[in-house]
């Protein structure tokens, strides 16, 4: 009779492969645009308050966040926000 073998291990993830979901407040100096896309070019969907808290979703090039509340919504600089 032979002995069980143990199932297969599962590879180890990825370190930075899922995007963080760090919070993040927009800057309390004055209201901020979130963006369509991340470029100050990108149309402004609206303008958050001072002080809304946020999750960050995804980070692209140049310093700007993918953030919402609670999926993502827009795009804002970093230079806009508070850790």
């Amino acid at each position: 009779m032979s002995e069980p073998t143990a199932p297969p291990a599962l590879p180890a993830p990825h370190a930075g492969s899922a995007p963080s979901q760090a919070s993040v407040t927009s800057t309390s100096a004055h209201p901020v645009n979130l963006r369509s896309s991340p470029t100050g070019g990108g149309a402004v969907l609206r303008v958050l308050p001072r002080g809304t808290r946020l999750k960050v979703f995804a980070e692209a090039p140049g310093g700007w966040y993918q953030v919402g509340v609670t999926e993502p919504t827009g795009w804002i600089h970093g230079s806009m926000l508070q850790r």
